[in-house]
């Protein structure tokens, strides 16, 4: 759909309206007008509007459901609709899926049991419905009904995931009909049955996902489905893969976490969504249990404008008063923030260069230590392979280094990237193994950690590493003691921060013991304490664990494969903070120059954007330091490769003010203008020959 609504909108709105009627004045005070007044105000493309809230009611008389009482009738969601489209805003109709307080007292036979045998929604705010059960015949009726009845843009079908583990009866009979035999009960990553009963979950989200998208796409073939985005990197429980995506148009997620987590998840999305722009959603207030106190403007425009340097829409996330009003300082803020970020959308798109590409791997998103423990002693939400690759791209961010974050659906399109970081990656299997190794042997250059590719996607723990030729090791064990050591083999001390044989750099996680290949290079060993750390009667310092015993073994090796190189490390020297260094060095020993080099201080990211269409590309440079008001910063200095390309003019824009440049050698470089929060440069060129 290349006219689609969500092509050229990126400045979007969501008012959350989960209110009950339990109080006759419950959104007894609402107005169309004043609401889409509101929308107005902030400067809006996009308002997602409430058809259907997570308390199951309606916002318009319904024949399915339940309409909210406080409304006496009054059909609100047209009247938005109207409204909305009078002043060119789209509009996008909100359902929740699974959540439905309504639908679960009513039902309750459609209810989530948990393994223990009570309700999942028992003691809860919310209702929480089974997609395997008839419910699914009530989100299609409600789905039938709205497209029926409302001229809209798009459908947004919100909380497509797992709150839990189900063991309802029709779960229950579904896993006997298509498996065989009772539901398990105890988490284990290493056992075929409960990672087979994980797939099934999966399977069966996705399914529900596709009922929903296809009876919209039914009667409604030109209207936009999405569904919440923001789970794809959250733990297993959720049951959110790959698997969902072609069910969405695009992606479009809420988030609440530091800038790190916002870096990450918008590289995320740009790969992941089926089209561009991807949404990246956040709230007004300062999170959403506050519904009140509002992030400052500074924080809001720096939010903002991250999502313009990474190629996304900025959505706003604000709550309806339960009497149906809303509060005309936070569309005036929005309004601000809207007026500087909308100034550069003349100058956007083009493809992200993502020179580095740290995998994310949905199949990996659990923690082997939760192995023979109870479903219902509660999801581990520690997840070593996300924990790494986050870690990993804050790395690659306070180096400004160009990155992207990509997944399974990527691997056709690996040789638009010069490197590829696999941290802590558990499950790969053969498709991914092929492309990789081939993807290496034909001049790639990888670098991977600990247990990646060791565990089978059927859940079986490997005898060696899938990729083990590539690495250039064979797998032995790991070591008992939680606290290891890394030690530079002589003449490597400098690739690891100066630490020595004497002072290893310290790894605070147990190591995988790993044999050298004929070939590879070992440049750092195995360290180990004097004592076990797990033994609390015997140590060598009562504070600490210091390094007492130095091994022969492997904690990191350098392996030629093909036209490629690969760095293996037995510990993931990418999750710690104090060896970021360290893993970028290990990084350059196998990388080539990267597309662009800043020279500024860490708390600057830089995102680099190609448009071969222009003749131009695109630098943004995001100041977001972790106190605001930012400290502006001067003398950044940028050198972009130009791959044989004859630079024509520097620009600040959206101002089109030329900057002063010089040619050096294969690079352009230029200083960039005081920095405050955001600055896009363009630096325009042509081509020899056109």
């Amino acid at each position: 759909m290349e006219d689609a609504w969500y092509r050229r909108a990126y400045r979007r709105n969501v008012v959350d309206m989960h209110i009950p009627d339990w109080d006759e004045r419950f959104l007894s005070e609402f107005d169309a007008d004043a609401y889409v007044e509101m929308l107005a105000r902030a400067q809006v493309q996009s308002a997602v509007v409430y058809a259907h809230s997570h308390v199951g009611l309606c916002t318009y008389p319904t024949k399915v459901g339940r309409m909210h009482r406080g409304l006496k009738g009054q059909n609100i969601l047209a009247e938005v609709i109207e409204r909305c489209h009078r002043r060119g805003i789209s509009v996008v109709v909100y359902v929740s899926l699974i959540y439905d307080r309504w639908a679960d007292e009513a039902h309750p036979d459609w209810r989530i049991v948990k393994a223990n045998g009570a309700f999942a929604s028992e003691g809860s705010r919310h209702g929480l419905l089974c997609p395997n059960s008839p419910y699914r015949e009530y989100v299609v009726a409600l789905t039938e009904e709205l497209c029926e009845r409302f001229d809209f843009e798009g459908i947004r079908f919100d909380m497509t995931f797992w709150p839990c583990v189900c063991y309802c009866r029709y779960c229950r009979k579904r896993f006997d009909e298509e498996v065989g035999g009772e539901l398990p009960r105890l988490v284990n990553w290493e056992e075929p049955r409960w990672v087979g009963f994980q797939h099934k979950r999966e399977e069966w989200l996705a399914e529900f996902a596709s009922l929903a998208t296809s009876t919209v796409k039914r009667l409604k073939p030109c209207a936009s489905v999405e569904h919440q985005a923001s789970t794809y990197i959250l733990h297993w429980g959720f049951g959110v893969t790959e698997k969902l995506v072609p069910h969405n148009d695009f992606l479009q997620g809420d988030f609440y976490g530091d800038a790190l987590q916002g870096s990450f998840v918008r590289k995320f999305l740009y790969n992941l969504s089926p089209n561009l722009p991807y949404g990246f959603e956040t709230s007004i207030c300062v999170e959403l249990a506050n519904h009140t106190t509002m992030k400052s403007q500074e924080l809001l425009i720096a939010k903002a404008c991250a999502a313009v340097a990474d190629g996304g829409a900025f959505v706003f996330i604000d709550a309806i008063d339960p009497v149906g009003t809303l509060n005309p300082a936070v569309y005036e803020r929005m309004g601000a923030v809207f007026e500087e970020t909308k100034r550069y959308d003349p100058y956007r798109g083009g493809e992200m260069c993502q020179d580095v590409a740290v995998y994310f791997s949905m199949a990996s998103k659990f923690d082997l230590a939760e192995n023979g423990k109870a479903v219902d002693s509660g999801f581990s939400h520690r997840v070593p392979h996300q924990h790494a690759a986050v870690s990993a791209c804050k790395s690659l961010i306070t180096h400004h280094i160009p990155y992207g974050v990509i997944t399974k659906k990527d691997l056709r399109d690996l040789a638009r990237h010069q490197l590829l970081v696999l941290p802590e990656v558990l499950v790969i299997d053969e498709e991914e193994a092929t492309a990789i190794r081939e993807w290496v042997h034909g001049g790639g250059s990888l670098y991977a950690s600990r247990h990646t590719s060791l565990i089978a996607e059927e859940g079986r723990r490997r005898s060696h590493f899938l990729l083990a030729d590539v690495f250039g090791v064979s797998y032995c064990g790991e070591t008992g003691e939680s606290v290891t050591y890394v030690a530079p083999v002589a003449g490597k001390e400098s690739l690891f921060g100066g630490h020595t044989a004497k002072y290893p750099a310290y790894v605070g996680s147990s190591q995988v013991l790993v044999t050298p290949r004929d070939g590879a290079e070992v440049l750092g060993t195995i360290t180990l304490p004097y004592t076990d750390p797990a033994d609390p009667t015997r140590f060598s310092s009562i504070h600490s664990n210091p390094p007492g015993r130095p091994t022969t073994r492997p904690a990191v090796v350098l392996n030629r494969f093909g036209k490629g190189a690969a760095i293996y490390a037995a510990g993931d020297l990418e999750s710690s903070p104090e060896h970021r260094e360290t893993f970028v060095r290990l990084l350059g020993l196998i990388a080539r120059p990267f597309s662009l080099e800043v020279d500024g201080p860490k708390a600057v990211e830089a995102t680099l954007f190609h448009q071969p269409d222009r003749g131009r590309f695109i630098v943004n440079l995001l100041n977001f330091q972790s106190e605001l008001p930012n400290i502006p910063v001067d003398g950044i200095r940028v050198r972009l490769r130009l791959d044989g390309r004859q630079v024509r003019r520097v620009l600040v824009v959206p101002e089109e003010r030329e900057l002063p440049h010089a040619v050096s050698g294969a690079y352009v470089e230029f200083a960039a203008p005081r920095l405050e929060t955001f600055r896009m440069l363009a630096v325009d060129y042509r081509t020899p020959g056109a």
